[in-house]
């Protein structure tokens, strides 16, 4: 603000030498407009903070999720079925379905199938589905948790030579609880994280 009293200064000599009315006649005209200007020169630039917005959501709603996992684990079994029918050669196929972190353990569980020089035939199913869990991140991912029956009644196992190895104590509908999650370049296409037995009431 030195230049401002610098002003004042000015204009009190100038004002000094003239009739004392006009001396305050200029004193409340131009003051004001002195200190408007100063004031007007010291105001801070106001600019508008950018809007965040939500990712909108991948799934309009639960029964659309639903029926996009139930779609995302059939596809899963069909391929799987198909693994174990050729003797679990080739096991590297499954990897479309499902994340990067499940993919090494089903890759040992056809490697281990394979060694015992077996085969299956018959389709995987399930039943029973019911949604546990639906969730968006931020970065418009989406986080699905299910429950689901699955039913090996209809799977045989065989030896090399075709006898029917499948074991009579085995359990045919199994509980389950899965978790898919969006895949980073396609978040509608859900890929299978985990699959596990239900250990609480058995449900099928």
């Amino acid at each position: 603000m030195d230049n401002f009293d610098t002003v004042l200064e000015t204009l009190y000599i100038v004002a000094m030498r003239i009739h004392s009315r006009r001396l305050l006649v200029g004193t409340l005209v131009l003051v004001p407009f002195l200190m408007v200007g100063c004031a007007a020169a010291s105001d801070p630039q106001l600019t508008d903070s950018p809007v965040q917005t939500a990712p909108a959501p991948v799934f309009a709603s639960n029964e659309e999720a639903l029926a996009a996992a139930t779609q995302a684990y059939g596809a899963y079994l069909a391929m799987s079925d198909q693994i174990t029918g050729e003797g679990g050669a080739r096991g590297e196929r499954i990897a479309p379905f499902v994340t990067a972190s499940y993919l090494p353990e089903l890759l040992d569980g056809f490697d281990s199938f394979a060694s015992q020089n077996r085969f299956s035939k018959g389709a995987s199913g399930f039943d029973t589905i019911s949604l546990a869990r639906y969730a968006d991140d931020s970065r418009g991912s989406a986080s699905i948790l299910l429950y689901l029956c699955a039913d090996i009644t209809a799977i045989h196992v065989y030896d090399a030579s075709g006898v029917d190895q499948t074991n009579s104590d085995r359990p045919n509908r199994i509980p389950e609880q899965l978790e898919f999650v969006s895949d980073g370049a396609n978040s509608r296409n859900l890929l299978l994280k985990a699959e596990d037995t239900w250990g609480g009431k058995n449900f099928c």
